[in-house]
């Protein structure tokens, strides 16, 4: 037997070998990321750092998050790198007046934009959490500012989900409210408590979860919306002008409804006594038959579309890499979790469809939109600015089945390597 179930079922082609060189392959890629004068760029197709793009908090965060698994796996020795990454977001992006961390920052280190984010937050968290795990020096200091922040302006006890945006002195919140920033807060939280074991992080997590599955979308027929007022009253039109959208597209975001499905099977393993907790399986289940029903050839053509509406037509054709990573991964986590090999025929599918459409053998790791025609195109997502969705789908199989990817790598008997 090998020590990874996932090859023990001859049901796939897509198990450790595949998996691990693609794991490296894409670590590879993105060591062309690091600018010299502080934190990561913006990577273009070539895999070169794109000067004109600003360096984004996310994207730090991200490239923190890739070095410090893989680190921690015994794929490389990335400490350098998740140390540069750490220092970047306390010395360049965290605001020593007014607390918290700025959205982007130009090439001379000057700050970006007119709001912060709690999506970027989220990430602080997740990244912290990791540098943290590996025994970064100032990931503790990171990791404190990060929840100083969401505990002051993020979290909202009222309504137990997470604010979206302030502005830069943090006196004014906006009206928005998005459904995004709470699903990477779930990400963010269960790896704070699968390294913690702080109970907050799970109640707030699970809060989330019921919210958004269990009364958001069984509401609206397992289409999850995404956008909201300040009272979480729903908003279907919302963008409806600008469907393309990377962070906020109009309808129902396909690449979601799997992330949500996967995010909230993992933090339910946590939930020992399940009566009560029952609509974690099924709605996990319910956004994933949507997903697969509506989203994989919805145009006659093979691949996942972007967003589709509200009568369940597709609205952006293009096909995001991130989509298909999260496809398979949320096919994983339900077989193994349910046992039905259903899913693990998904699983398969959508790993060729990968192998054979979205990984770019010529200048490396994946194409990051494709048309209907599964042409490379940079209508939404110019470049390759980031590996975090597709390495998380490589490593999810070759990890213990735990509820995060830190608790998963910290629980690791061997290193791979």
């Amino acid at each position: 037997m090998s020590k990874f179930l996932i090859d023990d079922t001859g049901a796939t082609r897509y198990g450790e070998k595949f998996l691990l060189d693609e794991a490296k392959s894409l670590v590879q890629f993105a060591l062309g990321s690091e600018i010299v004068k502080g934190g990561f760029g913006y990577l273009n197709a070539h895999g070169q750092v794109d000067s004109s793009k600003p360096r984004q908090a996310y994207v730090q965060c991200r490239m923190i998050q890739v070095f410090g698994l893989t680190h921690l796996m015994g794929l490389q020795d990335s400490s350098r790198l998740i140390k540069h990454g750490v220092d970047a977001l306390n010395d360049l992006f965290f605001d020593e007046r007014n607390s918290g961390f700025v959205n982007a920052i130009d090439a001379s280190g000057k700050p970006i934009g007119s709001a912060k984010l709690g999506y970027d937050h989220m990430f602080v968290l997740l990244a912290a959490q990791t540098a943290n795990a590996a025994g970064i020096n100032g990931a503790q200091k990171l990791l404190s500012r990060a929840e100083y922040a969401i505990d002051k302006f993020f979290w909202d006890p009222e309504f137990e989900m997470m604010n979206d945006e302030w502005d830069l002195e943090f006196s004014h919140v906006s009206d928005y409210r998005g459904i995004n920033v709470n699903m990477h807060a779930v990400e963010a939280l269960t790896a704070a408590y699968d390294v913690t074991k702080e109970r907050k992080y799970l109640d707030r997590a699970l809060a989330i979860c019921k919210r958004t599955i269990d009364e958001f979308a069984r509401s609206n027929q397992w289409l999850l919306p995404e956008h909201f007022s300040s009272s979480w009253e729903a908003d279907l039109e919302f963008n409806h002008d600008n469907p393309a959208d990377q962070f906020r597209p109009y309808g129902v975001t396909i690449g979601h409804l799997f992330e949500w499905s996967r995010l909230v099977l993992q933090v339910g393993l946590n939930v020992k006594d399940k009566a009560g907790y029952e609509w974690i399986e099924e709605g996990a289940k319910r956004l994933y038959d949507r997903a697969k029903k509506y989203g994989w050839n919805a145009d006659n053509s093979p691949g996942f579309i972007y967003t589709m509406d509200w009568q369940m037509r597709p609205v952006v054709h293009s096909r995001m890499q991130w989509v298909a990573a999260e496809a398979v991964m949320a096919a994983y986590v339900l077989w193994r979790i349910t046992g039905d090999e259903n899913y693990l025929h998904d699983y398969d599918l959508w790993w060729s469809f990968i192998d054979h459409h979205v990984i770019d053998r010529e200048f490396g790791s994946w194409h990051h939109e494709l048309n209907s025609q599964l042409q490379v195109i940079e209508t939404t997502w110019p470049g390759k600015p980031d590996i975090y969705h597709s390495l998380n789908a490589c490593l999810l199989p070759l990890l213990p089945f735990q509820p995060s990817f830190i608790g998963a790598v910290t629980a690791q008997e061997d290193r791979l390597i």
